[in-house]
């Protein structure tokens, strides 16, 4: 444990096929081995522009350690739980809280809290430079004019959830931290 957080053990049960995840906390080694070694021959993991497969018990590719403020598409061939063991939240540790620094387009990002947050409250004012999120098999639109749960966000994705990773289409250049 480090003397500004108590460590936490992360689960996360993973289906056949795609899982889009993220870390709201994560343990010293990073590396990819790591991380993902539990999980076997033929899985891969991609993030935004990088991707590793898993081939006679050696992770092959240009994704090398996870980082706190992507989201990773997860492949598995069949059910499983993946546990990562004594990871310090990242949005409590030493550097502060996670700067997202945001593009033009489509960002693959984490949601670095444990605790769900309805979209209006965890965006803040940087909601201006989204054009909508996606996560696994739900996504919503911003469109400010819209007042019907009064934050401007339409659509089946409601809340940020920890350990979930997003799709943020971005309208514009930004950086933001989670509220």
């Amino acid at each position: 444990d480090s003397e500004n957080t108590d460590c936490v053990d992360l689960s996360f049960d993973l289906h056949l096929g795609a899982n889009l995840i993220s870390f709201y906390a994560l343990p010293e080694d990073v590396s990819i081995g790591s991380i993902f070694n539990q999980l076997a021959n033929g899985s891969g993991v991609m993030g935004e522009g990088v991707g590793a497969i898993k081939l006679d018990g050696q992770w092959i590719g240009s994704l090398t350690a996870v980082s706190q403020d992507d989201g990773y598409w997860v492949k598995v061939d069949s059910d499983i739980s993946l546990s990562v063991l004594d990871a310090d939240p990242v949005n409590y540790d030493t550097d502060g809280e996670v700067v997202y620094s945001i593009h033009y387009g489509n960002n693959l990002i984490s949601y670095s809290f444990q605790t769900s947050q309805n979209l209006g409250d965890a965006l803040g004012d940087a909601a201006a430079n989204v054009y909508a999120i996606a996560g696994e098999g739900m996504a919503a639109m911003y469109n400010p004019e819209y007042d019907g749960n009064g934050d401007g966000w339409v659509g089946s994705l409601q809340a940020f959830e920890g350990g979930s990773g997003y799709w943020l289409v971005a309208t514009d250049d930004f950086e933001f931290s989670f509220n």
